[in-house]
C-alpha cells in the first residue's frame, strides 16, 4: 500500500510538473507573437496612434513587466513621431479663429470638446482618442502628449517607468513655460528639479535616464535665468527678483543633498557677494553652470 501511494504522489508531482511547465510554455509562445505582433504594427504605413493604444490595451496583461515596459514607451515613440503631423492639423487660421471664439467663452480648453461647430468637435475627440490634448500658448491652439493617460499601465510596467510617466505626467498638466513666462512658482521649479535629480539617481539603469536628464537641464536654466518675460533679475535694476530670492534661500536651507541642490547654494553665495545682482560675475557663473550641467 505504502508503495502505491508513494508512487500515485510521484505521478501526480509529475504531472503538476509537466502543467506548469507546459503553462509556461503557451505563456512564452503567446509573449513573443504579442511582441512580435506589436513590431509588424509599428512597421505599418499610415500607422495611427490610435491603433497602437489599442493594441496595447488589448495585450499588456499579456506580458511580463519588461515587455509590458516596452510596449509602452513604444506607444510613447510612436506620439512623438506622430505629434508633428496633428501639430500640422491644427496649423490652420480658420481652425484656429474658430477655436479661439469657443474657447473665450470661459477661457476654458475643455470647452473645446463640446463646441457646435463640427470640425472642431471631431478634431478635438480624435486628438484625445490618439492620447493627446489640447494647449494653449502665445494665441495659438496646438496639441501635446497627455501624459496622465498613461496612468492606466502603470500597474503592468516597471517602478521606473512608472516614475518616469509620474514625472512627464506633472509636465503635461502644468506646463512650467508658455508664452516666455514662468507658469509655476519659483518654489515649484526648484522642486521638479529636485525629484528630476532624484529619478537619475535612483535609477540610474533606467532607460529614461537620459530624457529626464534632458528635462532636468531645462530645469537649470530656469534656475539660473528664469524666463524672457520672467526674468531672474529685473532688466532695469539688475536686482534678483525677491520672490526668488525668498524661495531659492529656503530650498537650500531644507535641500542639502544632490547636485542641483549644491548648485543652487554655490549660485547663492555668488549672488550674495554682488549684492542679489546681476554683474558680469553672477553672468559668467551661471553660463559656465549650464555648460558644465
Amino acid at each position: 500500500m505504502r508503495k502505491n501511494g508513494t508512487f500515485i504522489i510521484c505521478i501526480l508531482i509529475g504531472l503538476a510538473l509537466a502543467f506548469v511547465y507546459n503553462r509556461g510554455d503557451v505563456f512564452s509562445t503567446k509573449e513573443e507573437k504579442v511582441m512580435t505582433g506589436f513590431t509588424r504594427l509599428l512597421a505599418k504605413e499610415d500607422l495611427t496612434v490610435a491603433e497602437v493604444i489599442a493594441y496595447v490595451d488589448r495585450h499588456i496583461d499579456e506580458v511580463t513587466t519588461k515587455n509590458a515596459g516596452k510596449l509602452v514607451l513604444g506607444l510613447e515613440s510612436v506620439q512623438k513621431k506622430m505629434l508633428p503631423d496633428w501639430e500640422r492639423l491644427y496649423d490652420d487660421s480658420v481652425l484656429q479663429a474658430k477655436m479661439l471664439r469657443v474657447y473665450q467663452r470661459n477661457w476654458a480648453l475643455d470647452d473645446l470638446k463640446t463646441a457646435q461647430d463640427e470640425t472642431v468637435r471631431q478634431l478635438v475627440a480624435e486628438t484625445m482618442k490618439n492620447g493627446y490634448k489640447v494647449e494653449t500658448a502665445e494665441g495659438q491652439f496646438f496639441p501635446v502628449i497627455d501624459y496622465p493617460f498613461y496612468q492606466k499601465y502603470f500597474e503592468a510596467i516597471s517602478p521606473d517607468l512608472t516614475a518616469y510617466f509620474e514625472l512627464m505626467a506633472v509636465e503635461s498638466e502644468a506646463t512650467p513655460v508658455k508664452d516666455a513666462a514662468l507658469m509655476i512658482s519659483w518654489a515649484e521649479l526648484l522642486q521638479r528639479a529636485k525629484r528630476q535629480e532624484q529619478f537619475i539617481d535612483g535609477y540610474s539603469g533606467s532607460t529614461q535616464v537620459e530624457p529626464v536628464r534632458a528635462l532636468l537641464r531645462r530645469y537649470v536654466t530656469f534656475a539660473l535665468f528664469g524666463c524672457n518675460n520672467t526674468p531672474l533679475f529685473n532688466y532695469q535694476t539688475k536686482a534678483m527678483d525677491p520672490e526668488a530670492k525668498l524661495a531659492y534661500n529656503q530650498f537650500v536651507a531644507k535641500e542639502t543633498e544632490g547636485d542641483f541642490a549644491a548648485l543652487i547654494k554655490e549660485y547663492l553665495q555668488v549672488l550674495a557677494a554682488n549684492d542679489y545682482r546681476l554683474t558680469e560675475e553672477v553672468e559668467a557663473f551661471r553660463q559656465a553652470a549650464v555648460a558644465a550641467w
